[in-house]
């Protein structure tokens, strides 16, 4: 053994080890002391030390063969060298050589925290638990959301990712910082159904460290490329050290692993994790995964997956892109269509009123050239007189209300127009984001103004146009029909 344990071992001085567990709640060593060290108060006074103000409890029971045992803790740093000086004149020990002399060292903390005093005997206790255990166990270190400090008492040197930080005993741990990002557990509650969500709350790069080259090594990666499988799957479930999942995708998988994943197929799955959660459009790439999958693996063993199915996957997802990038192209060609529509409709109204107003000047002109031309030749007949200008009153005021009638007509028009506008955008809603909707209806000319506007000014300006040139006409006619009655003509 190493480190803290080894120095606490030769501070009470030489030693035989019959036994070690590591869990994550304690470190336990049985064993036979063959003799003391002739330093032993001070040295051990100095050892125990390094463990005060470090959240744990160290216990060490010295026991002879006849019975008499004694027990020293770390619960007291003050009287603690006394009683250690205590406990060796209760033993009352004369000889160097104590073959009946035996020790049992039990180190304990909460089960929020993790300490590490043997990496060879907390592996060995990792690989004899369960899957589904060693998950709620990883959980529990980090239940409040925040990253958990390790602290390492063997030798090695520090690593650390986003939630967990395996830290020397000596050095200060890091305040703790934020460690799950919930929305890959969100996002994984939207198109799957985890049955073990509520006490598993880590997620694979929970699992993910660069260094490759340390104890838990394999075992974090093994840890993770499952994590990275239940994330892909549709339903999933951790059973002791079975885990069952399903993938509905270009046919249906129901799988169970009861074995390590192999390091290639571990590799593309947290590799397809990855691809899918970090960025981009989440729920495409999951969908394209679960077509790609099932196509590359044989007799639903997921360890039979093939390297390159994220190749596959990508592939997948970039004709899927292409085909989405037509699809908007065509759409917003057909906005652009139906806009172009508008602004022709919007030209027609105009037109329809110049040809009322055009039909209306025909009118006139024909009536009063006849009118005219007729009364040159009879200037005597009175009662036409009186029909024509009666005649003339009376188109006169007709053309007053073709004038309002076409304006009445304008606005329904207008009105109808803007409606169309609307129906556009409601009717392409489901189809494009609504922003992107409007962008491309509400497009800014240089005049900062939007087509439907462009369109209504346009529309008013003509109208305005029309409606004063149709006055201007009424006003004319009026005069020379005016003349008539006074037979200036």
């Amino acid at each position: 053994m190493n480190s803290f344990i080894e120095r606490l071992l030769s501070a009470i001085g030489v030693t035989e080890t019959i036994s070690a567990s590591h869990n994550f709640k304690q470190f336990k060593i049985e064993g036979k002391i063959t003799s003391l060290n002739n330093n032993i108060v001070e040295e051990l006074y100095q050892t125990i030390l390094l463990t005060f103000e470090k959240e744990i409890i160290l216990e060490i029971e010295l026991e002879l063969e006849e019975g008499y045992s004694a027990r020293l803790t770390n619960k007291e740093p003050n009287s603690l060298k006394e009683r250690i000086q205590e406990i060796l004149e209760e033993l009352d020990l004369e000889e160097s050589i104590l073959p009946n002399f035996s020790f049992e060292i039990i180190i304990q903390w909460g089960e929020s925290n993790l300490n590490i005093f043997s990496w060879e005997k907390f592996c060995y206790h990792l690989n004899t638990i369960s899957c589904e255990e060693a998950y709620k166990k990883w959980s529990n270190l980090i239940a409040n959301n925040l990253s958990s400090n390790i602290y390492v008492w063997d030798e090695g040197n520090n690593i650390e990712n986003d939630f967990f930080s395996f830290i020397h005993y000596s050095q200060i741990g890091l305040d703790n910082k934020k460690a799950i990002v919930l929305t890959k557990i969100e996002n994984r509650d939207k198109v799957s159904h985890f049955v073990n969500a509520v006490d598993i709350i880590v997620v694979p790069d929970s699992f993910d460290f660069t260094n490759n080259d340390w104890p838990l090594a394999a075992y974090f990666n093994n840890l993770r490329n499952i994590l990275s499988l239940i994330f892909l799957s549709d339903y999933s479930r951790i059973i002791d050290n079975e885990v069952a999942y399903c993938i509905k995708g270009y046919k249906t998988v129901n799988g169970k692993l009861n074995e390590q994943l192999t390091t290639d197929v571990g590799n593309e799955l947290w590799s397809m994790y990855k691809w899918a959660y970090e960025r981009g459009s989440f729920i495409d790439k999951i969908g394209i995964l679960r077509n790609v999958i099932p196509i590359h693996m044989q007799k639903e063993n997921i360890n039979t997956l093939e390297s390159g199915t994220l190749l596959s996957a990508q592939s997948g997802y970039d004709l899927y892109l292409k085909d989405n990038v037509k699809q908007y192209i065509e759409i917003k060609n057909k906005i652009s269509d139906m806009l172009l529509s508008q602004s022709e409709k919007a030209g027609q109204i105009t037109k329809d009123m110049f040809n009322i107003l055009k039909t209306n000047l025909w009118t006139f002109l024909t009536f009063f050239t006849t009118t005219i031309v007729a009364k040159n030749f009879d200037k005597s007949n009175n009662d036409y007189h009186n029909t024509v200008i009666f005649a003339g009153i009376c188109l006169i005021s007709l053309s007053v209300f073709f004038l309002r009638f076409a304006l009445s007509e304008v606005n329904d028009e207008k009105e109808k127009l803007s409606k169309r506008y609307l129906e556009i955008e409601y009717r392409y809603k489901d189809l494009l984001n609504n922003q992107d909707i409007k962008k491309i209806i509400d497009f800014s000319s240089p005049e900062d103004s939007t087509p439907k506007e462009r369109e209504i000014e346009y529309i008013d300006r003509k109208v305005q146009k029309y409606k004063c040139l149709w006055i201007v006409c009424i006003v004319l006619l009026s005069i020379i029909l005016i003349c008539i009655g006074l037979d200036i003509f």
